[in-house]
């Protein structure tokens, strides 16, 4: 059986959390936009391939054991609407990891990640996290000083990302495998 967990994707409506997973999974991008009501569910094998010396396991027949099973990723893409969230926050509960998304496009998405962080502290704990900058296919109204200040105070990794033009997806998937993997004893 392969090493698996659980990763939830978090961010305001209309980010593109959706169109980032299905990208990812299934190589789509759909221009019509579907808000998320509650949460969507996908399944990934990771390719360890191209991550594999990327880790930083000690453990070297950890290290072997998961590169004979494999790694697969189940991703939770949880719907948007803060006021409804009440609704959905058991989609957090033993996540292994997560991405905080917002669009470059949209001021409020990134001032609202700080909630998206405390909600995912408060009910997943101390998981792996990246942030996430969608959208670079649109006109930038987020200027790139205010989100470099913010990440220095959170010490997080960052990438920003088009699901449209499939720019930085796998990356984005990829790097967070790796952090997740890492916490592996």
């Amino acid at each position: 059986m392969s090493y698996r967990g659980k990763v939830i994707l978090c961010g305001d409506a209309g980010v593109g959390k959706t169109s980032l997973l299905a990208q990812y999974v299934d190589g789509q991008f759909r221009e019509a936009y579907h808000q998320t009501i509650g949460a969507n569910f996908l399944i990934k094998e990771i390719d360890l391939s191209k991550i594999l010396d990327q880790l930083d396991i000690k453990n070297p027949k950890l290290k072997s054991d998961i590169k004979d099973k494999g790694f697969k990723l189940y991703f939770w893409d949880i719907g948007g609407q803060t006021d409804k969230l009440w609704a959905n926050e058991y989609y957090f509960v033993q996540a292994v990891g997560a991405m905080i998304i917002f669009s470059l496009d949209k001021l409020s998405s990134f001032e609202h990640i700080d909630f998206w962080i405390e909600k995912l502290k408060e009910l997943s704990g101390d998981v792996p996290y990246i942030i996430v900058g969608n959208k670079t296919d649109l006109p930038r109204q987020i200027d790139k000083d205010i989100i470099e200040n913010k990440l220095k105070s959170l010490n997080v990794n960052y990438f920003e990302t088009s699901a449209k033009l499939n720019e930085n997806v796998d990356e984005i998937f990829e790097s967070l495998s790796v952090q997740i993997l890492n916490t592996f004893k």
